[in-house]
């Protein structure tokens, strides 16, 4: 009850003093998903490899886009889908830099995201990706409508043969840009 009338209180001085207009804006982290999956063709061939276009502004509610302010990433992941008896060798990269790297690991270990703000030990992370993602959200923050990505990734299976259907492999870089809001 108290916080009730501290409230109204609140709200009735703000009216009177003409606080009721707000002429600043404020700024709100929209998420910005960069992600590509990676079909694997059932059959005797363990190899795999793939490439994507990911056009950032479809990626995020374009009343945002003429109000960017920064942009960020903060974890870079890799998962499966689908159950395969065997291990995965992937190398992914953005714009032909390398990110990261799974180096024969259980593929069984990414039904969990493995992500590099956890410290997974499962996949390892380049600086020279990190540093390519960093640039193209700075050319996403200066010209939204024109930035595009291209994630890519080439890999190997190994145990089990034929690949069965139905696997796909997940690289997602989570990131988030600040937008003015008035």
């Amino acid at each position: 009850m108290k916080t009730n009338v501290l409230l109204l209180l609140l709200i009735g001085l703000l009216a009177t003093t003409g606080s009721t207009c707000i002429n600043d804006g404020f700024l709100v982290a929209v998420n910005l998903p960069i992600k590509a999956t990676f079909n694997i063709n059932a059959g005797p061939n363990l190899a795999f490899s793939g490439s994507y276009n990911v056009k950032l502004a479809d990626q995020i509610d374009g009343s945002y886009l003429e109000n960017i302010k920064n942009a960020r990433f903060y974890d870079v992941r890799v998962s499966t889908t689908g159950t395969y008896n065997g291990t995965v060798y992937v190398v992914g990269n953005i714009d032909g830099k390398q990110l990261v790297t799974v180096k024969n690991q259980p593929w069984s270990s990414f039904a969990t995201p493995q992500s590099l703000i956890a410290g997974s030990k499962l996949i390892e992370i380049d600086s020279v990706g990190l540093n390519q993602v960093g640039k193209r959200l700075a050319d996403f923050k200066a010209a939204p409508q024109a930035t595009v990505v291209v994630l890519s990734a080439n890999g190997t299976l190994s145990g089990q043969s034929p690949v069965p259907s139905g696997l796909a492999l997940v690289v997602e870089i989570l990131a988030q840009v600040d937008a003015e809001v008035k």
